[in-house]
Protein backbone atom coordinates (compact mmCIF):
# COMPACT_ATOMS: atom_id res chain seq x y z
CA UNK A 1 0.00 0.00 0.00
CA UNK A 2 2.78 2.23 0.99
CA UNK A 3 4.41 1.70 -2.13
CA UNK A 4 1.15 2.41 -4.42
CA UNK A 5 0.87 6.12 -2.47
CA UNK A 6 4.42 6.59 -3.26
CA UNK A 7 4.17 6.23 -6.98
CA UNK A 8 1.00 8.02 -6.33
CA UNK A 9 2.29 10.86 -5.11
CA UNK A 10 5.38 11.10 -7.79
CA UNK A 11 2.57 10.88 -10.72
CA UNK A 12 1.06 13.80 -9.14
CA UNK A 13 4.27 15.62 -8.90
CA UNK A 14 5.21 14.86 -12.41
CA UNK A 15 1.37 15.93 -13.87
CA UNK A 16 2.12 19.37 -11.91
CA UNK A 17 4.87 19.92 -14.40
CA UNK A 18 3.49 19.83 -17.43
CA UNK A 19 0.03 21.34 -16.67
CA UNK A 20 -0.89 24.26 -18.91
CA UNK A 21 0.00 27.53 -18.31
CA UNK A 22 -2.67 30.05 -17.30
CA UNK A 23 -2.79 33.74 -18.48
CA UNK A 24 -1.78 34.65 -15.12
CA UNK A 25 1.40 33.04 -15.12
CA UNK A 26 2.19 34.68 -18.76
CA UNK A 27 5.46 35.37 -18.29
CA UNK A 28 6.56 39.37 -19.35
CA UNK A 29 8.76 37.92 -21.96
CA UNK A 30 5.61 36.17 -23.12
CA UNK A 31 3.57 39.35 -23.23
CA UNK A 32 5.98 41.32 -25.22
CA UNK A 33 6.20 38.67 -27.95
CA UNK A 34 2.45 38.31 -28.61
CA UNK A 35 2.74 42.26 -28.77
CA UNK A 36 5.64 42.39 -31.26
CA UNK A 37 3.45 39.55 -33.04
CA UNK A 38 0.47 41.68 -33.05
CA UNK A 39 2.48 44.80 -34.32
CA UNK A 40 3.90 42.87 -37.34
CA UNK A 41 0.50 41.18 -38.40
CA UNK A 42 -1.06 44.51 -37.98
CA UNK A 43 1.65 45.92 -40.04
CA UNK A 44 1.46 43.19 -42.50
CA UNK A 45 -2.30 43.12 -42.93
CA UNK A 46 -2.16 47.12 -43.61
CA UNK A 47 0.12 46.06 -46.69
CA UNK A 48 1.66 49.32 -46.84
CA UNK A 49 5.03 50.16 -44.86
CA UNK A 50 7.53 47.58 -46.28
CA UNK A 51 10.53 48.97 -44.38
CA UNK A 52 8.60 48.39 -41.29
CA UNK A 53 7.81 44.87 -41.72
CA UNK A 54 11.28 44.00 -42.41
CA UNK A 55 12.21 46.21 -39.67
CA UNK A 56 10.84 42.91 -37.74
CA UNK A 57 13.40 40.60 -38.96
CA UNK A 58 16.88 40.01 -38.09
CA UNK A 59 19.71 40.30 -41.30
CA UNK A 60 20.27 36.28 -40.68
CA UNK A 61 16.50 35.32 -41.04
CA UNK A 62 15.76 31.83 -41.79
CA UNK A 63 12.70 31.20 -43.95
CA UNK A 64 10.82 28.67 -44.92
CA UNK A 65 7.35 28.18 -47.59
CA UNK A 66 6.37 25.00 -46.94
CA UNK A 67 4.11 24.76 -50.02
CA UNK A 68 6.69 26.46 -52.40
CA UNK A 69 9.34 24.73 -50.77
CA UNK A 70 11.48 27.33 -50.44
CA UNK A 71 14.09 28.08 -47.84
CA UNK A 72 16.41 31.17 -47.58
CA UNK A 73 18.88 32.18 -44.85
CA UNK A 74 19.09 35.99 -45.06
CA UNK A 75 16.48 38.78 -44.92
CA UNK A 76 17.68 39.98 -48.70
CA UNK A 77 16.72 36.73 -49.95
CA UNK A 78 13.37 37.03 -48.35
CA UNK A 79 13.30 40.46 -49.91
CA UNK A 80 13.21 39.48 -53.06
CA UNK A 81 10.75 36.41 -52.19
CA UNK A 82 7.96 38.86 -50.38
CA UNK A 83 8.55 41.77 -52.73
CA UNK A 84 6.01 43.85 -51.64
CA UNK A 85 7.34 46.83 -53.81
CA UNK A 86 6.25 44.90 -56.62
CA UNK A 87 3.62 47.16 -58.17
CA UNK A 88 1.62 43.89 -59.50
CA UNK A 89 -0.23 43.26 -55.84
CA UNK A 90 -3.48 45.63 -55.09
CA UNK A 91 -5.71 45.72 -52.81
CA UNK A 92 -9.84 45.87 -53.23
CA UNK A 93 -9.47 49.40 -51.73
CA UNK A 94 -6.90 51.39 -50.15
CA UNK A 95 -8.30 50.34 -46.39
CA UNK A 96 -8.64 47.09 -47.12
CA UNK A 97 -6.66 45.06 -44.45
CA UNK A 98 -4.35 42.36 -46.48
CA UNK A 99 -4.49 39.22 -44.05
CA UNK A 100 -7.39 38.53 -41.81
CA UNK A 101 -5.80 37.30 -38.39
CA UNK A 102 -8.73 34.49 -36.82
CA UNK A 103 -5.82 33.70 -33.76
CA UNK A 104 -2.34 34.64 -32.80
CA UNK A 105 -1.13 31.53 -30.28
CA UNK A 106 2.24 32.51 -28.36
CA UNK A 107 4.45 30.47 -26.25
CA UNK A 108 7.48 31.38 -24.69
CA UNK A 109 9.41 32.55 -28.16
CA UNK A 110 7.12 32.15 -30.57
CA UNK A 111 4.21 33.23 -31.86
CA UNK A 112 1.36 31.21 -34.81
CA UNK A 113 -1.21 32.97 -36.66
CA UNK A 114 -3.90 31.16 -38.19
CA UNK A 115 -5.73 33.24 -41.27
CA UNK A 116 -6.69 33.43 -44.66
CA UNK A 117 -5.98 36.67 -47.29
CA UNK A 118 -8.04 38.87 -48.38
CA UNK A 119 -9.21 38.86 -52.13
CA UNK A 120 -7.04 40.86 -54.04
CA UNK A 121 -5.59 41.90 -57.83
CA UNK A 122 -2.44 40.44 -58.58
CA UNK A 123 -1.02 42.48 -62.44
CA UNK A 124 -4.72 42.93 -62.92
CA UNK A 125 -6.43 39.23 -61.98
CA UNK A 126 -8.74 39.15 -59.04
CA UNK A 127 -7.46 36.65 -56.60
CA UNK A 128 -10.65 35.52 -54.87
CA UNK A 129 -11.41 32.90 -51.80
CA UNK A 130 -12.61 30.21 -54.38
CA UNK A 131 -9.92 27.69 -53.05
CA UNK A 132 -9.81 29.46 -49.51
CA UNK A 133 -6.35 31.20 -49.09
CA UNK A 134 -5.86 30.24 -45.83
CA UNK A 135 -2.62 30.42 -43.72
CA UNK A 136 -0.49 29.46 -41.00
CA UNK A 137 2.42 31.52 -39.91
CA UNK A 138 5.11 30.41 -37.57
CA UNK A 139 7.42 33.16 -36.30
CA UNK A 140 10.57 32.59 -34.13
CA UNK A 141 11.62 35.25 -32.21
CA UNK A 142 15.10 35.76 -30.44
CA UNK A 143 15.78 37.18 -27.38
CA UNK A 144 15.42 40.74 -28.89
CA UNK A 145 12.18 40.23 -30.34
CA UNK A 146 13.44 39.96 -33.74
CA UNK A 147 12.16 37.22 -35.97
CA UNK A 148 15.04 35.00 -36.77
CA UNK A 149 13.03 32.09 -38.47
CA UNK A 150 9.68 32.21 -40.73
CA UNK A 151 7.92 29.39 -41.37
CA UNK A 152 4.54 29.87 -43.90
CA UNK A 153 2.07 27.27 -44.66
CA UNK A 154 -0.41 29.30 -47.15
CA UNK A 155 -2.99 27.89 -49.06
CA UNK A 156 -2.23 28.29 -52.92
CA UNK A 157 -4.25 28.29 -55.82
CA UNK A 158 -4.11 25.01 -57.90
CA UNK A 159 -2.25 26.69 -60.62
CA UNK A 160 0.54 27.29 -58.16
CA UNK A 161 0.88 23.98 -57.10
CA UNK A 162 0.90 22.73 -60.20
CA UNK A 163 3.69 25.05 -61.19
CA UNK A 164 5.41 23.84 -58.14
CA UNK A 165 5.51 20.18 -59.10
CA UNK A 166 6.18 20.89 -62.79
CA UNK A 167 9.32 22.38 -61.17
CA UNK A 168 9.73 19.48 -59.26
CA UNK A 169 9.85 17.23 -62.21
CA UNK A 170 11.95 19.69 -64.24
CA UNK A 171 14.62 21.05 -61.83
CA UNK A 172 14.05 18.47 -58.78
CA UNK A 173 12.78 19.59 -55.31
CA UNK A 174 16.13 21.49 -53.92
CA UNK A 175 15.98 24.01 -56.94
CA UNK A 176 14.14 27.44 -56.21
CA UNK A 177 11.71 28.66 -59.09
CA UNK A 178 13.03 30.62 -62.25
CA UNK A 179 10.95 33.31 -61.03
CA UNK A 180 13.18 34.41 -58.11
CA UNK A 181 16.26 35.68 -58.38
CA UNK A 182 19.00 35.53 -55.53
CA UNK A 183 21.53 37.14 -57.65
CA UNK A 184 23.34 39.90 -55.94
Amino acid sequence: MSRFVFLLGILISFSHCTSPVTPEETTDFETSIRQTAEDYFSTFSQREDWDKLLSFYRADLQFHDIALHIELDSLWQFERFYNWPDTGFHKLSPEQEHLAIESIIVEDSTAVARGHLNPFYYYGELIDSDWGMEFTIWLYFDQHQKIKRQVDWFEYGPEVLESVLARYKKQGVDQLPDWLNLER
